[in-house]
């Protein structure tokens, strides 16, 4: 800034004097230091100087040791010297942007609106430092004035885009969705965003329940990020979230397509879509061969299709699945499906889990009565 290229101009004087004197000048040696970024060596430099002699620089003195505990994220300490470089004379308003700048980071909105008001007009100079207003004002509850300052900023400022993307987290707060989605088109249309960027925005519009505003922009980005699984998989979830499920279960297909670490969630999806055939091609495609069995058993079951769960019995056993209980329980109930009430016995009397004891005691009923009276049965 440039209070701290004013300190750096007075330096290459001030160490001009010292070598004729033989003597350090101190403060001007701690700038040099902290230009190089030895901000601890600065300080120990600084605590060295003589304060006591006449004419002695307190205002270059604390205005420096601001700057150092600044640049090592004491911002409280900073501040206090920056006031005190006030006090002894400093007239350089743009020590109040730095002032300001710690007073955000301490979090203290206020002091650092007032901060701002004291640097004057450079404080309107740079669209950063109206944004930081309007970030202030938005802390403090000041709605209409945080929306204020990011007016001046579009008038003095038309091209400084990351204002939208402020001012879009703003309307979303205040539930105005069409403008929000107006400003993330805007700010998405000049600056050539990543997707992260783009997933950012439809991210909050879906947490603040505007899904179809989301969806929108979220078919959008899907064009424009073709190659892209997450973007994918974002909008699929926001047709998820309307129980578009056919549509949702595309979509994770083609996202496990352009990822195959979404194969997975595609199959269940299809699977959820009662979409059995593509569902079990695209489980096939899974690598681990415990995640494999465990969902094909669950899609298996939801089309009953109970023989072919009995035949990979022997896959399970070697896999080591069936030392997960609900696969094992799983396994029971179609060997009862199947009418093999002995072999579903076996299954039951290796589960140890309290909380499936209820269902084997339910399935142990049923194929009691099926064994008293085929009638009763209850399959």
């Amino acid at each position: 800034m440039k209070l701290f290229f004013i300190l750096l101009s007075v330096l290459h004087l001030a160490l001009f004097a010292a070598d004729k004197s033989d003597e350090i000048d101190h403060v001007a040696l701690a700038t040099l230091l902290m230009k190089d970024g030895h901000y601890a060596r600065a300080a120990e430099t600084l605590n060295e100087a003589d304060t006591k002699q006449e004419d002695f620089d307190f205002v270059q003195y604390y205005t420096i040791k601001g700057l150092i505990f600044t640049r090592q994220n004491l911002y409280k300490v900073a501040n206090e010297q920056f006031h005190k470089a006030v006090e002894r004379g400093q007239r350089e308003p743009t020590i109040y942007l730095y002032i300001a700048q710690n007073d955000f980071k301490l979090r203290d909105y206020q002091a650092t609106i007032d901060a701002l008001d004291k640097a004057g007009v450079v404080a309107t100079q740079k669209p950063q430092l109206l944004a930081l207003r309007a970030e202030c004002h938005w802390k403090l509850g000041q709605h209409a004035k945080a929306l204020d300052a990011l007016a001046l900023v579009t008038q003095q400022f038309p091209e400084y885009y990351t204002l939208y993307k402020q001012r879009f987290n703003y309307f979303v707060e205040l539930e105005l969705y069409q403008s929000a989605l107006e400003d993330a088109n805007v700010y998405l249309t000049h600056v050539k965003p990543n997707v992260k960027t783009y997933l950012s925005f439809i991210g909050a519009l879906r947490k603040s329940g505007a899904t179809a505003k989301a969806t929108t922009l979220a078919e959008k980005g899907n064009l424009q990020f073709l190659e892209s699984a997450e973007m994918t998989v974002m909008l699929a979830h926001l047709y998820l979230d309307q129980e578009m499920i056919h549509t949702a279960a595309n979509l994770f297909d083609e996202a496990s397509i352009e990822d195959p670490k979404y194969t997975k969630e595609a199959a269940e999806m299809l699977r959820r879509a009662r979409d059995f055939t593509l569902a079990i091609y695209k489980n096939t495609q899974l690598l681990n061969t415990k995640e494999k069995y465990k969902q094909r058993v669950a899609i298996y079951l939801e089309f009953g299709e109970y023989e072919r769960v009995v035949s990979a019995h022997n896959a399970m056993e070697r896999s080591g699945l069936l030392e997960d209980e609900n696969i094992r329980y799983a396994l029971a109930y179609a060997y009862y499906m199947t009418s093999n009430f002995e072999a579903s016995e076996a299954q039951l009397k290796e589960l140890t889990r309290p909380d499936l004891f209820e269902k084997a005691t339910e399935l142990r009923k049923n194929m009691e009565k099926c064994e008293n009276n085929m009638w009763e049965c209850a399959l």
